[in-house]
This record gives C-alpha cells, sequence and structure tokens, in this order.
C-alpha cells in the first residue's frame, strides 16, 4: 500500500515539491543539452579523424605508386639505353616509333597526362601527350638536378607561368653505364592533379553543407593551399595566408600540429578541424567542418527542452494544485479500501487456519499462546477457553519443554526453522509431531507461528522398517557358508575337520552348509561297475545320513 498524504498536511509541502520539480527538470535539461552536445562533438571529431586518416592513407598510397613507377623505369637499364642511343643518333626511325609506341601506352595505362624524353639541356625530342603541353622554365632546374644527383626526382605542385597549368612531375634521369658518366637526358612523367588528387581530395563521404579537405605546404612564412577549395575558387597553388599572427587551422597544421582542434579556417569561420601530416611529402591534410553546422541541431533541440521544460513545469504545478485539492477526498477512500480489503483477508485466513489439516498455534514471546485453529482443538483435547492464554510448553512433553527455548533463539536468528518433538495431550498421551517454526515481526514486536504435524504412523512405519531390517540382517547372519582351506584326501576324497577327524565330503559339506545330496552313478561307472546295466538310465540312491558315515581320525 503505497503511503499518502494527510489531508490536514500544510500546502506548503506542495510548494517545495513544486520548486524541487522545477530546479530538478531544470537541471536535467541543462545536463542532456551538454550531454548532447558533447556527444555531438565527440562523434564529429571522431568522423574527422576518420576521414583525414583515410584520405591521407590513400594519398600516401598514391604518391608511393607514382614513385614505384618512375623507380621500376629507372632500374630498367637496357631500356634507358635505346633511349639513350636515340637521342645521341636521332637517325633510327624504327627505334623512334617504338619508343612513342611505348610513351603513348604508358601515359593511358598509368594515367599520366603526358610523357617527355628530354635531352640534357631540357629540349623536348620526343614526347606523347593527352592535350597540346609544354615543358617550361620552371622545370629546368630539376632536371639539372636529376642529371647531376643521378636519382629520379619528384617535382611537387607548381603552377606554369606560360600556360597557368597546375602539374606534377616525375624525372628520371637516363643513367649511362660508366659511373663518372653524366646521363644524356631525361624522361618526364607529368601528373595533372585534376584527374586524381584534387577529386578525392574534394569529395566527403557524407553530406555536408560546409565540410571540405584542404591540402597545404609550407613555403617560406606563408601557407599555401594547394587544391581548390569549396567557399573560393582559383585558390590552388594561388591563395597564401601568413602563418604568424593570423591563427588559422592551415597555420597550424604547417607549424606540425595534429589532431582536433577549435579554430577560424581561411574564411574566418569557426570550424572543427582534424590535421594530418602525408608522409614523404611536405603536405599537410586539413578535414574540417564549420561549428555552426556541427550546433545548429543541438541548438534546435535546446529549444524543444526548453520548451518541455515550460510545459512540464505548467503541468506539475497544475496537478500538484489537483492532487492537494483532492487529496482528502483519496485518502478517506483509500482508507475505507484498506480496511475492507484487510477485513476479506482476515477472514480469508481464519478460514485457512479453522479448516486445515495441520495444528496452527501462535504465540508471543512470553510463550503465551494467542490463535489456534480446529485442529489444535481436536488433537490436544483442550477448548478453545483453556488453550488461549496457556503456556505453550505444556503442549510438549515434558523432557522436551527445556529445548523449545534454544529453538527459539536460533529461531530469532534464522526467521525459520523444521524440528522434530514429542506434543502431550490433554489426557498426558503424547505422540511425536514435525513442527515448521516461524518468527512474524510487527511494529518491533515478535511473534511465533508453528504449524505441526502428526506424525505418528510414520514413525510407526519407521520403526516396522527398523525391525524388518533387523530380522533380515539376523537371518543372514544364520546363513551357513563354507569358506577357507579344506584339506582333501586325494584319494577318498574325505575332507578333515578342524578336530582332525576325516569326514566323508557329503556329510561335511551337509553339515556346513544348507546343501543337501542325492546319489547317482555317471555312465562310465555305471558301464564300469555294473556292465550288465549298461544302456539303462543313471541309478541314483538316496544320500547318505551323517550317522552312517562315522568319522575317523586322521593326522
Amino acid at each position: 500500500m503505497g503511503n499518502l498524504i494527510p489531508p490536514t498536511s500544510p500546502p506548503r509541502l506542495f510548494i517545495l515539491i513544486f520548486l524541487f520539480l522545477i530546479v530538478s527538470i531544470g537541471t536535467g535539461g541543462y545536463l542532456y543539452y551538454e550531454n548532447q552536445r558533447n556527444e555531438t562533438k565527440k562523434e564529429i571529431q571522431n568522423n574527422l579523424l576518420a576521414i583525414a586518416d583515410l584520405k591521407v592513407k590513400q594519398v600516401a598510397s598514391w604518391r608511393q605508386a607514382r614513385l614505384s613507377d618512375a623507380e621500376v623505369l629507372f632500374e630498367n637499364y637496357l631500356f634507358l639505353q635505346q633511349l639513350r642511343r636515340w637521342l645521341t643518333s636521332q637517325e633510327n626511325s624504327g627505334l623512334m616509333e617504338e619508343i612513342l609506341a611505348w610513351m603513348s601506352s604508358f601515359r593511358g595505362r598509368y594515367d599520366y597526362s603526358s610523357v617527355f624524353l628530354l635531352d640534357e639541356k631540357g629540349r623536348v625530342r620526343l614526347y606523347s601527350s593527352e592535350a597540346f603541353d609544354e615543358v617550361g622554365s620552371y622545370v629546368l632546374p630539376f632536371i639539372h638536378q636529376s642529371i647531376h644527383t643521378r636519382k629520379v626526382t619528384w617535382v611537387d605542385l607548381y603552377r606554369e607561368r606560360e600556360s597557368g597549368h597546375i602539374h606534377l612531375d616525375i624525372l628520371i634521369p637516363l643513367v649511362p653505364r660508366e659511373p663518372d658518366g653524366l646521363p644524356s637526358g631525361v624522361l618526364l612523367l607529368r601528373i595533372n592533379p585534376y584527374h586524381f588528387l584534387y577529386t578525392y581530395i574534394q569529395s566527403w563521404p557524407i553530406p555536408s553543407s560546409t565540410a571540405e579537405t584542404l591540402l597545404v605546404r609550407r613555403e617560406g612564412t606563408d601557407v599555401l593551399f594547394l587544391n581548390e577549395l569549396r567557399h573560393q575558387k582559383e585558390t590552388a597553388l594561388s591563395l597564401r595566408l601568413p602563418i604568424v599572427g593570423r591563427q588559422t587551422v592551415a597555420g597550424k597544421a604547417v607549424q606540425g600540429m595534429e589532431g582536433v582542434i577549435e579554430e577560424v579556417d581561411y574564411r574566418g569561420e569557426k570550424v572543427l578541424a582534424a590535421m594530418r601530416p602525408i608522409p614523404g611529402s611536405p603536405w599537410y591534410l586539413i578535414a574540417k567542418v564549420d561549428q555552426e553546422e556541427i550546433y545548429a541541431p543541438i541548438r534546435e533541440q535546446a529549444l524543444w527542452v526548453t520548451l518541455f521544460v515550460v510545459l512540464f513545469t505548467l503541468f506539475v504545478g497544475g496537478l500538484l494544485g489537483l492532487v492537494w485539492r483532492n487529496q482528502a477526498a483519496r485518502f478517506y477512500r483509500r482508507q475505507v479500501e484498506i480496511e475492507t480489503q484487510r477485513q476479506a483477508l482476515l477472514k480469508h485466513f481464519e478460514y485457512l487456519t479453522k479448516y486445515a489439516n495441520d495444528i496452527i498455534l501462535m504465540w508471543d514471546e512470553g510463550y503465551k499462546i494467542l490463535e489456534a485453529n480446529e485442529k489444535a482443538l481436536e488433537s490436544y483435547g483442550y477448548s478453545r477457553e483453556e488453550m488461549m492464554g496457556m503456556d505453550v510448553r505444556q503442549l510438549r512433553a515434558p523432557e522436551e519443554r527445556t529445548s523449545l527455548e534454544a529453538q527459539i533463539r536460533q529461531l530469532n536468528e534464522t526467521k525459520g526453522l523444521m524440528v522434530q518433538t514429542v506434543h502431550q495431550r490433554k489426557d498426558g498421551d503424547t505422540f511425536p509431531v514435525e513442527a515448521s517454526l516461524r518468527l512474524i515481526e510487527v511494529e518491533g514486536r515478535r511473534f511465533y507461528q508453528s504449524i505441526v504435524r502428526d506424525i505418528t504412523e510414520r514413525k510407526q512405519a519407521e520403526e516396522q522398517r527398523e525391525k524388518l531390517i533387523q530380522e533380515l540382517q539376523k537371518a543372514l547372519g544364520e546363513v551357513k557358508t563354507l569358506s577357507g582351506l579344506l584339506p582333501i584326501c586325494a584319494s577318498c576324497k574325505k575332507i578333515r575337520d578342524d578336530k582332525g577327524y576325516w569326514n566323508q565330503i557329503e556329510s561335511y559339506i551337509m553339515k556346513h552348509s544348507q546343501a543337501q545330496f542325492s546319489h547317482s552313478l555317471c555312465p562310465e561307472c555305471l558301464r564300469k561297475l555294473y556292465p550288465e546295466l549298461n544302456g539303462e538310465e543313471d541309478a541314483t540312491f538316496p544320500p547318505p545320513s551323517p550317522e552312517t558315515s562315522s568319522p575317523q581320525k586322521g593326522s
């Protein structure tokens, strides 16, 4: 039953409850908003890091694949010698056709925009290009560097002054057989960053109105943006921002900072950005998204939470007022219901105890009997008036009364106990019982309930079973058995007993066991002793009596 506020309770209790609910709901709403904000921020951070790591891994793999192409060609000595031989002679038209065919095939298969064969001065001798293209002056210093270092050279992203095109070049020197000789030229592999690099950098795996990926590198005191930006056009290799002074995400990235930060971008907008360096390159990758986009759903949720708090507060206030006004009627109505249920349960309990097949007793801490059912009155022979207030120990046999106090102490600890004892009727007759004792506590007072079952028939059955077992054991003890070492004559088959006398084997076995003998002749002995009876049935003789087989003293 729930506890009800009495109708005389002061209304200020409801005011305190109302204020407590307002504070609780407001605090809960604020904590919910902060938790959602942190969870959203954490989720966006994890997504940005995952996107940045994935793109860094892909771009690094793409760069390594391009360098691997150049290294494979650089290590193909016979192929490079063919290019050197044509550059020095330029007379073999068949070799030139083969070289051009290879250039065209290699460019298309490995997604290069152009392939150039240059002499040591950087002049184009042969080329294959997807569109008209030329080698500008920007590349000449790198050509001389590759020839003198005799190494494959990577020319990072640059914009040609002549055409304004953006390229990535790989230079492969045509190294001679002599270790001290200079290469006679270079093979130039040109990459169009718009084919893969810029497309992959600008892609975003999930829908977003502000998210983008940046590729930057450091040039002196500036940070240079290498790819086209989402929010500004014509920025690839054109947009520069100072590293020192105006703090931006790109500036912190080229200074070596990694991870996720909250900072402004090139537009001055607050963003959440993940920064990672690209291994083996001067590039840094930034994956970012505007904070406005991140927290817009959270602010919308905050408005809904605020509206919910206000409406819920008004609802709770009205509800508490209604509860207070109706409390008195509800209280009295509930009291009537409780009393009705108590009376019904009491009558139900009285019916069960009255007509139960077992004895049911209840007594207090002073061992005074408070309640007994009809079975108890019938079993003990007392009237209800005699039993009410009687000491419960008087229902036990005299020798069992002292054990009740120890059992009560154990019952107070275990709350329940099963015992076997002996009870006594009013006329002095005793009978064995099995009692289930239970502790009942009501408002600090202890009461004890006992459900007693007469086990006279069960005890008689147990006694009969024990008697039967004893009789069986006695009968088994009287069974005669033979055991041990028996001295027997090897000739006449007599057995010597423990007194030194020799007895017929039949007499000895019949004396020491329950076995009986009947004599007969086997067919062989019958033919030997009585040949005239050959072919007849076995002869059977009565067993010898012990008197006819006298023992003989032997050593």
